[in-house]
């Protein structure tokens, strides 16, 4: 092969890259970048889709329990009064602790703590109750105590062995031995009570004036 025919096969090479160099940048990478602006904004709707989706599936659900939503709310409103009434829960706190058979039984209960949220006041006055019982006796007290009128919420519990190092302690059956309960609750008050705050009383009616006869 001389070299001319070299120098042409050489150059209808290169002719040939600059050609599909030019399809490249010309065609083909517009192309390319078009097809993926399309898969972009594809996976976008898809992606807007599915949540649209979940959210109307969400509202479905809400849809569908709306009347036990309303019933459950009815039911808590009713179990929150408008007044502490502590006397009352107290009497009631008693009433259970001697169904459940417990012993030693003290209630404290705290300062309201005051809340409002989209137009709701209430207040959470802290309950601090604590007592002597088995294990059965403390599980009986808190079902009485979630079942009662009032709501009454449990935040935490502790227990632990009322008196371990006594003689008669290992001898005990671990069901029938005496634990020392702490419980802090809290119950609510709508609208909002303040510390110190009384419920003023309502005023009785106006007598009207009648003209003598």
């Amino acid at each position: 092969m001389d070299s001319r025919t070299r120098n042409v096969l050489a150059l209808g090479i290169l002719g040939l890259v600059l050609v599909a160099v030019a399809f490249w940048f010309v065609l083909l990478s517009p192309l390319l970048s078009e097809l993926e602006t399309v898969r972009a904004e594809r996976e976008g709707r898809e992606a807007r889709l599915q949540s649209l989706n979940a959210e109307v599936a969400e509202l479905e659900a809400v849809r569908e329990n709306a009347p036990q939503i309303e019933r459950r709310l009815l039911e808590l409103s009713r179990r929150v009064p408008e007044q502490d009434e502590m006397p009352t829960l107290l009497v009631q706190i008693e009433e259970v602790a001697q169904a459940a058979g417990v012993l030693q039984l003290s209630v404290a209960p705290g300062d309201p703590e005051v809340f409002s949220a989209e137009g709701v006041n209430y207040s959470r006055i802290p309950v601090e109750m604590s007592f002597e019982g088995t294990y059965e006796q403390m599980q009986d007290f808190l079902f009485r105590l979630r079942n009662l009128s009032r709501l009454v919420t449990v935040r935490e519990l502790r227990y632990a062995p009322a008196d371990p190092a006594a003689e008669q302690y290992a001898a005990v059956p671990a069901a029938e031995r005496l634990l020392t309960v702490e419980v802090n609750a809290e119950i609510y008050v709508q609208p909002a009570a303040r510390p110190g705050e009384e419920t003023p009383a309502p005023e009785p009616p106006a007598e009207e004036e009648t003209d003598a006869p």
